[in-house]
């Protein structure tokens, strides 16, 4: 999905194809969405940073409005002592914010491809202890949460439309959630899945979905069956990072050796992580 899919989604009229050299410092398909699309909200949920003038000529220049965010995510997991499998720009590689959910999530690029228009799509939650990999471009993240949000919701609002409009939405969701999560007696599972939903971008839970479903149709044997307390998560998160520990996508945990004994599903400091499959139960 590109940008122009995106416009023809939002029932947008295309502009012709500015004759700058786009993509050099950030993916093309970014700059052409922005500029083809005015300020506001995409399915309730995201905003997209909007550069001072395209195309963008340094990242130093594009990152600067979120230098201080980018401050926050450091502090952030420098006081937990945790890391992630990328550095942060300005680290070399590092990566950069493109982009914002509506409850206060960062959207950056994960920028180890050489070529821009393969950099992917990282999202996390405002706690920064959530962190979403996921193999998305800008447009195919935005136009995944258009196709999937729920009926009612507006494709596209000015920020003016929002904060009248699907801001209360979110505020309720929000809501919500900090009630659920106020309760002393919540089980880890569901404390997870709740911070995960919190997020709030369309598409997420479709995807991860579509991880487990794939994941059940390659491993249909017997001596591969998953715990339902991981496929309850898994069904919410696509994979990444959770409060530091890198959690494989669902499709990517594997045996590490020939015998079926040591089930890896994620690691920590090049510690694995996985289940002893001991028995035949998987939920013991």
């Amino acid at each position: 999905m590109n940008h122009l899919d995106v416009v023809r989604l939002l029932g947008f009229d295309a502009p012709a194809r500015p004759e700058d050299e786009y993509g050099r410092v950030v993916p093309a398909d970014f700059e052409l969405l922005v500029q083809a699309t005015p300020a506001g909200v995409f399915a309730g949920s995201v905003l997209l940073e909007r550069p001072g003038a395209l195309p963008v000529r340094s990242l130093e220049e594009f990152t600067r409005p979120t230098s201080m965010r980018i401050g926050d995510m450091e502090l952030s997991l420098r006081s937990r002592d945790q890391r992630l499998w990328l550095p942060l720009h300005p680290e070399p590689g590092g990566m950069v914010p493109w982009g914002r959910s509506a409850t206060d999530g960062v959207l950056l690029w994960d920028t180890t491809a050489d070529d821009t228009a393969d950099w992917t799509t990282v999202v996390t939650d405002d706690d920064f202890q959530l962190w979403l990999d996921l193999p998305f471009s800008t447009p195919e993240f935005v136009g995944r949460a258009l196709l999937e949000r729920p009926e009612g919701l507006p494709a596209f609002e000015t920020i003016e439309e929002y904060e009248a409009g699907s801001f209360w939405k979110v505020a309720d969701d929000m809501r919500a959630t900090a009630t659920v999560l106020s309760n002393p007696d919540i089980g880890a599972v569901e404390e997870l899945v709740a911070r995960i939903r919190n997020i709030g971008v369309p598409g997420i839970r479709q995807y991860a979905r579509e991880l487990v479903d794939k994941a059940a149709e390659n491993t249909k044997k017997p001596d591969l069956v998953f715990p339902e307390d991981y496929l309850t998560v898994m069904r919410e998160f696509p994979g990444g990072v959770i409060a530091g520990m890198r959690v494989f996508p669902v499709t990517e945990a594997a045996w590490l050796t020939e015998d079926p004994v040591f089930l890896q599903w994620g690691e920590l400091e090049g510690k694995a992580f996985g289940w002893l499959a001991l028995t035949s139960d998987p939920q013991e």
